[in-house]
């Protein structure tokens, strides 16, 4: 007499894999990997103090002129995501589109 196998572990089989969200392994080794950075860069403010400090002012105030207003208010920063939302949107209408 055969073994009956139980009916979830066929449903599942029928189905494929689930495919319905990100990978949890690969989440948590890219908060993991996030976390590693931030901590790298402490420890680099730590030791380097004011010297650390200064570099990433200067490093920041080349961006400085991004964040003025240029057109009805909106910076160049702004009006670029702005532009990125639409390209990612519309990139994400063509690829419904071709399926």
């Amino acid at each position: 007499m055969p073994r009956r196998r139980s009916r979830f572990l066929q449903n599942r089989r029928e189905r494929g894999p689930d495919r319905s969200g990100p990978d949890p392994a690969a989440s948590i080794r890219l908060a993991g990997f996030v976390a590693m950075v931030l901590v790298v860069i402490a420890v680099a403010a730590g030791f380097q103090g004011d010297r650390f400090a200064a570099a990433v002012a200067r490093w920041l105030s080349a961006l400085g002129p991004l964040a003025e207003p240029v057109l009805f208010g909106a910076s160049w920063l702004e009006i670029g995501a702005g532009l990125f939302v639409i390209a990612l949107i519309a990139g994400m209408i063509l690829r419904q589109m071709r399926r």
